[in-house]
């Protein structure tokens, strides 16, 4: 599954958020940016939103770190703080399970 970033209106970077930490309420994954993706992008008012359905999902705060300069090819990750277990297990519940896995 596909999500986008939005600041301001402008998607800046989709992301498959492709890992996790469910029992600390983080998902991240590499962030493709967009046209409107800027270094140092100020992420106060990011929003993420499911990119087939264009469902927002409840966050507590989006962090992205470009690593770009330091490895000399694209490299840019985002992390979200999803903002309840409800939330988390309504949109990112494979993460949720396969984290449960792990104990059987």
């Amino acid at each position: 599954m596909k999500y986008k970033i939005i600041n301001k209106d402008k998607i800046i970077g989709i992301t498959e958020l492709e890992r996790s930490d469910p029992p600390m309420g983080f998902v991240f994954g590499v962030l493709e940016p967009t046209q409107f993706y800027r270094l140092g992008i100020n992420t106060t008012n990011c929003k993420i939103f499911i990119s087939e359905t264009d469902e927002e999902i409840a966050s507590e705060f989006i962090t992205i770190e470009d690593h770009s300069k330091e490895w000399g090819e694209q490299c840019i990750e985002v992390t979200v703080l999803v903002e309840s277990a409800e939330e988390y297990e309504k949109f990112f519940k494979h993460h949720l399970d396969a984290y449960e896995k792990q104990f059987i």
